[in-house]
């Protein structure tokens, strides 16, 4: 088991409950992944959703929770939060390697850290039905990588300033995928890194995009809204409902849903006056940004009506 931290009240800015920083996890096979875990101020005793938090290059664990605040929704909300940390010596620039999927390079990264989120969710008595992960750039790629390879425990999947899944396959790919999006068919890239259960699953995904982003064309949103569309089977005739909300100030988004009966399985938020950052965070946190809606609280609403049923249906 992980060696013991001492629990604290977290700093104001980290919410009021319980911030333990620099976890160890070791997986069977011996791979070490470091994280931090936010325990909410009213927690309950057994039961509670997960929301894990992937942050982006040249990001920690501590900053991303920070930047976003979503220890506070963790607080409002009743859930646990889960911030693993990429190690320097796998990616100097601590960048999961979302561009390099095979299974010894970004997908082993996806691989523990879903047996991370396996023995958090056995060690906590949290809800398995209600596991959620998100994640930044980078954080955004290796989000939708875990979920995935492992749609049976993840439940929904948030990718804010995200690259089209399965397109890129080294570092140079990845760039480029990040500047253009994909110059290929679409869906066979989804089915090249994905576990074939997911198509039978589903995996409803929300996808934000600053529309000024300088690092990751504006084009990866709209394509991976097509990917999730496609494997969500969500048919080509259904037509999208479409609001643009906050016109004329600095949070102004055009939202676009897909439903299922009355539940939204794919949304997309693209951001009108947000850059490479995550929306609505605290500006003095690199890789934030004051303006836009509020990143966190659009990935907390999207996931709360979102649950994995043991046959692995979401209910409708």
């Amino acid at each position: 088991p992980p060696a013991a931290t001492p629990r604290q009240p977290a700093a104001p800015s980290l919410g009021g409950g319980r911030w333990e920083s620099s976890r160890q996890f070791s997986d069977g096979a011996g791979r070490q992944l470091t994280f931090a875990r936010y325990t909410p101020v009213s927690a309950p005793r057994a039961g509670m959703p997960l929301v894990v938090m992937l942050h982006g290059c040249r990001q920690t664990s501590l900053a991303f929770a920070r930047g976003t605040r979503m220890n506070q929704w963790a607080d409002a909300g009743g859930f646990m939060v889960l911030y693993p940390q990429q190690s320097m010596t796998r990616q100097v620039q601590r960048c999961w390697r979302w561009f390099q999927p095979d299974d010894q390079h970004g997908g082993a990264e996806a691989d523990l850290i879903a047996a991370l989120i396996r023995s958090e969710v056995a060690r906590h008595g949290l809800d398995p039905e209600r596991v959620y992960i998100a994640g930044l750039s980078a954080g955004a790629g290796m989000a939708a990588l875990v979920a995935l390879r492992h749609p049976a425990l993840i439940a929904a999947v948030a990718m804010h300033s995200g690259p089209v899944v399965g397109d890129a396959h080294s570092a140079t790919g990845g760039i480029g995928t990040m500047r253009r999006g994909s110059l290929k068919p679409l869906l066979p890239l989804l089915e090249g890194v994905a576990d074939p259960a997911v198509f039978r699953l589903g995996m409803p995904a929300l996808i934000l995009q600053g529309q000024l982003d300088p690092a990751v064309a504006p084009r990866n949103g709209k394509q991976l809204f097509e990917q999730f569309r496609a494997l969500n089977d969500l048919r080509p005739e259904d037509v999208p409902v479409e609001r643009v909300l906050g016109l004329g100030t600095d949070k102004a988004y055009r939202r676009v849903d897909l439903l299922r009966g009355r539940k939204t399985i794919l949304r997309l938020c693209e951001i009108t006056r947000v850059e490479h950052a995550w929306s609505g965070g605290d500006g003095s946190v690199k890789y934030h940004a004051r303006g836009g809606p509020d990143a966190s609280a659009l990935v907390w609403r999207f996931f709360q009506g979102l649950r994995r049923t043991v046959a692995g249906q979401s209910p409708p």
